[in-house]
Protein backbone atom coordinates (compact mmCIF):
# COMPACT_ATOMS: atom_id res chain seq x y z
CA UNK A 1 0.00 0.00 0.00
CA UNK A 2 1.52 3.19 -0.90
CA UNK A 3 1.00 6.04 1.88
CA UNK A 4 2.52 9.56 1.54
CA UNK A 5 3.30 11.42 4.13
CA UNK A 6 3.93 15.54 3.19
CA UNK A 7 5.61 15.16 -0.15
CA UNK A 8 7.14 12.00 0.66
CA UNK A 9 6.06 8.61 -1.30
CA UNK A 10 6.49 5.45 0.15
CA UNK A 11 5.31 1.44 0.42
CA UNK A 12 3.97 0.19 3.84
CA UNK A 13 5.90 -2.57 4.10
CA UNK A 14 4.26 -3.85 7.45
CA UNK A 15 5.68 -4.70 10.80
CA UNK A 16 8.23 -7.25 11.23
CA UNK A 17 8.10 -9.28 14.69
CA UNK A 18 11.97 -10.38 16.18
CA UNK A 19 12.81 -12.54 19.50
CA UNK A 20 16.06 -11.22 20.99
CA UNK A 21 18.29 -14.62 21.58
CA UNK A 22 20.53 -14.85 24.85
CA UNK A 23 23.46 -12.85 23.18
CA UNK A 24 21.68 -10.02 22.24
CA UNK A 25 20.79 -11.01 18.16
CA UNK A 26 17.71 -10.88 17.06
CA UNK A 27 15.95 -13.04 15.32
CA UNK A 28 13.13 -12.63 12.72
CA UNK A 29 10.03 -14.33 13.26
CA UNK A 30 7.36 -13.29 11.11
CA UNK A 31 5.90 -10.31 8.75
CA UNK A 32 2.51 -9.18 9.84
CA UNK A 33 0.06 -6.08 8.08
CA UNK A 34 -0.87 -4.56 11.78
CA UNK A 35 0.68 -3.55 14.69
CA UNK A 36 -2.34 -4.68 16.60
CA UNK A 37 -2.13 -8.03 14.75
CA UNK A 38 1.83 -8.27 15.84
CA UNK A 39 0.56 -7.38 19.85
CA UNK A 40 -1.61 -10.24 19.41
CA UNK A 41 1.25 -13.08 18.46
CA UNK A 42 3.86 -11.29 20.87
CA UNK A 43 1.13 -12.20 23.59
CA UNK A 44 1.20 -15.84 22.31
CA UNK A 45 4.79 -15.94 21.71
CA UNK A 46 5.42 -14.64 25.50
CA UNK A 47 2.91 -17.34 27.07
CA UNK A 48 4.42 -20.35 24.72
CA UNK A 49 8.31 -19.33 24.74
CA UNK A 50 8.81 -16.81 27.44
CA UNK A 51 11.60 -14.39 25.95
CA UNK A 52 11.90 -10.91 24.83
CA UNK A 53 10.00 -9.90 21.61
CA UNK A 54 9.78 -6.80 19.44
CA UNK A 55 8.05 -5.25 16.53
CA UNK A 56 9.75 -3.23 14.19
CA UNK A 57 8.14 -1.03 11.52
CA UNK A 58 9.78 -2.17 8.48
CA UNK A 59 9.13 1.06 6.67
CA UNK A 60 11.25 2.91 9.16
CA UNK A 61 13.25 0.12 11.34
CA UNK A 62 11.65 2.01 14.11
CA UNK A 63 11.38 -0.77 17.08
CA UNK A 64 8.13 0.52 18.24
CA UNK A 65 6.70 -1.94 20.73
CA UNK A 66 8.57 -4.49 22.86
CA UNK A 67 7.02 -7.25 25.11
CA UNK A 68 8.64 -9.82 27.55
CA UNK A 69 11.67 -10.33 30.22
CA UNK A 70 15.19 -9.26 28.81
CA UNK A 71 16.92 -12.51 28.91
CA UNK A 72 19.76 -12.88 30.99
CA UNK A 73 23.46 -12.04 29.28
Amino acid sequence: MLQHRGPEVYMDLGYDIFRTLEDGTPLWIKQVATVDDGKRHLDDLVRAAPAEYFIRDASTGEIIFRLGAVPPA
